[in-house]
């Protein structure tokens, strides 16, 4: 499965990147809000799709509220990473659009729980526009 990770810190962006391909996901990265919604408009986007809260050009929140806004069916599952921990601000991450939330810095076995289920949701939902399609 395609998963974007938008990060503009390289360390991070790193730490992603080489945990989710020692996972079996084929990954895209961009350094920043703009570059994501770049990849999210282009053809073949990820159905999995890691943001980080602050970045430069569109923060976390603008581009999923973007990706929701333009989404055709399901859309992809969006799972915003963040060093913030105050509870009122979490709850932002989940009205702009986001599926969850992980704070930074995590647990590599963290990470992969939350992932574990992003994949299940999005096997439910291909299987509920499956059935709706032969419907």
């Amino acid at each position: 499965m395609r998963a974007l990770i938008a990060d503009d810190d390289p360390a991070y962006r790193t730490l992603l990147a080489d945990l989710l391909a020692e996972w079996d996901f084929e990954v895209v990265l961009a350094s920043d809000g703009m570059k994501a919604l770049g990849v999210m408009r282009g053809r073949d986007c990820p159905r999995l799709v890691l943001l980080d809260w602050e970045m430069p050009g569109a923060d976390g929140f603008e581009v999923a509220k973007s990706i929701r806004a333009e989404q055709h069916g399901s859309g992809p599952y969006i799972l915003m990473i963040t060093s913030n921990r105050k509870k009122q601000d979490l709850m932002r991450v989940l009205v702009c659009g986001a599926d969850d939330y992980l704070i930074k810095p995590f647990d590599p076995m963290d990470l992969k729980i939350h992932l574990r289920s992003a994949m299940r949701i999005l096997s439910l939902q291909e299987e509920l526009e499956a059935l709706a399609r032969s419907s």
